[in-house]
Order: structure tokens, then C-alpha cells, then sequence
């Protein structure tokens, strides 16, 4: 796979999960946080978990579009949820809250999805907004609940949707994967992969 260099690609992320994922593309990728406040990406109409992921990729892809938006560039934005039993589960805001997640899927299946928002914009200024969702199942094995208090004290489920991360000692969790690993770390790299090779952003 040749590196293509008439591309500068953006990443609307500062997710270190993301930026290792990203390192897979021959690209040379600026990371830079989404604008989107917080209160703005809670703010979301939509009732089916897709489209809930998907709305919000997109507004962090349209929050960096002032500042980057140009020809030859692509700019990426994700987002990803855990849904257990139609509920979010977002990012633990403490300890306690992470083990009552983790507590919760002991022993269960739920949902992850990754919302993606693209913008390419060629080098004669043709725009190209696209978007596309990623779900993954997961099944939890019976998880001790002592290594449920070891893995929390950690700190590491703070900053993850869900509570766990799936390429850290929460892979011991996981006891069956229907559907992207990657997704589940945060990045449908496979799908983008795809469009990368549509859109010329690579080339093999």
C-alpha cells in the first residue's frame, strides 16, 4: 500500500485509542479535539442507537468545518456508545459508577456502535459528506467481583464508554465478539479503509 499524499486528514479526536488505530493507514493524520461542547453532543432527537451515534459524529465533524474544512482534506470525526438493554452507557463519571456497569454486564450481551462522519473535500473543492455506523455484540463472561474493584481502582474505565476497554485488562471481560473488534476500541477501521480506496484518499 503506497502512501497518497495529496490529502491532509484530520482527525476530530483526541482519543489515544483512535490515534493508535489510525497509525494502521500509510496518512500522515493532525489530531485535533472535535469544538463540539458537551452539552450541544447530549442533545440528540433520535430514539434508535445508530442514528444516536451517527447524529453526534456529525456534529463533531461540522464543528471543526470553520477551521479545516478546505480543499484536499479529509476530516474524521467518531463516536461510540455501549447500549445494554436500550440504555446508555457512557463514560463512568466515578469509580462507584464504573463498578455498577461492570456489575450490570457481568454474565451479559450487549451493544457497542461507532457512528462515523467523513468530510472530503477534492482538490477542485467537490465536497463529499458521508456517513455510516459500525455495531458489534459483546458477551461478557461472570466476572469476579473482586477483579471488577481491582480493574476500577485502576482508573482505566473513567475515560471509556461502557466502563471497560477492550484492549486493556478489559479483554478479560469479554468472553464471545460478534462483529469489528476495532469497533469496539473505537474506530471501524475496516469501513474506512473502504472509503479511503473509493475516494482515493490511499491507494494499494
Amino acid at each position: 500500500m503506497d502512501e497518497t499524499n495529496r490529502y491532509i486528514v484530520i482527525m476530530a479526536s483526541g482519543s489515544p485509542r483512535r490515534k493508535e488505530l489510525m497509525k494502521r493507514f500509510p496518512l500522515n493524520v493532525i489530531y485535533e479535539s472535535h469544538r463540539l461542547d458537551h452539552e450541544k453532543a447530549d442533545e440528540v432527537e433520535s430514539k434508535y442507537e445508530q442514528e444516536i451515534v451517527v447524529d453526534i459524529a456529525l456534529k463533531k465533524l461540522r464543528s471543526m468545518y470553520n477551521l479545516f474544512k478546505k480543499p484536499n482534506t479529509v476530516i474524521i470525526a467518531a463516536d461510540t456508545m455501549v447500549f445494554y438493554k436500550g440504555r446508555i452507557l457512557g463514560k463512568p463519571k466515578s469509580i462507584e459508577e464504573a463498578e455498577r456497569m461492570l456489575r450490570m454486564l457481568s454474565g451479559q450481551w450487549h451493544e457497542v456502535y461507532t457512528g462515523c462522519a467523513l468530510s472530503i473535500t477534492e482538490k477542485t473543492g467537490k465536497e463529499h459528506e458521508i456517513k455510516f455506523w459500525e455495531k458489534t455484540r459483546v458477551k461478557f463472561r461472570k466476572v469476579p467481583l473482586s477483579f471488577i474493584s481491582h480493574y476500577c481502582a485502576t482508573e482505566k474505565p473513567l475515560d471509556k464508554a461502557g466502563a471497560y476497554g477492550i484492549q486493556d485488562e478489559g479483554a478479560f471481560l469479554v468472553e464471545k465478539i460478534a462483529g469489528d473488534y476495532y469497533n469496539v476500541m473505537g474506530l471501524p477501521i475496516g469501513r474506512l479503509w473502504e472509503l479511503f480506496l473509493d475516494f482515493e484518499v490511499i491507494s494499494l
